[in-house]
């Protein structure tokens, strides 16, 4: 985010890791994560593909907007499309 969508201000703060509360994450920022599922017939040896992103936020200095974006956006979308689901919360 270059200009914001809200107000039209170019003051962004850019790029900055979104941290959660250390309780409730382990002290790590929160992401998503997609896991392959176990097949049906497990190989000798197996190790489930899995692909993390982090989230980023834009935040904008005159009114507050604030954007949540992954640089890991391309590697999601192909483990979207090859059917690898959202491992689901614990």
């Amino acid at each position: 985010m270059t200009k914001c969508p809200e107000c039209g201000s170019t003051d962004i703060v850019p790029d900055l890791i979104v941290y959660a509360d250390a309780a409730a994450s382990g002290q790590n920022p929160p992401y998503v994560k997609l896991l392959e599922p176990e097949p049906a017939k497990l190989p000798f040896i197996w190790s489930p593909k899995e692909v993390k992103a982090g989230f980023r936020a834009a935040i904008c200095g005159a009114c507050g907007h604030t954007q949540f974006y992954t640089k890991q956006h391309a590697e999601i979308l192909e483990a979207h499309k090859k059917g690898i689901p959202v491992k689901p919360m614990a």
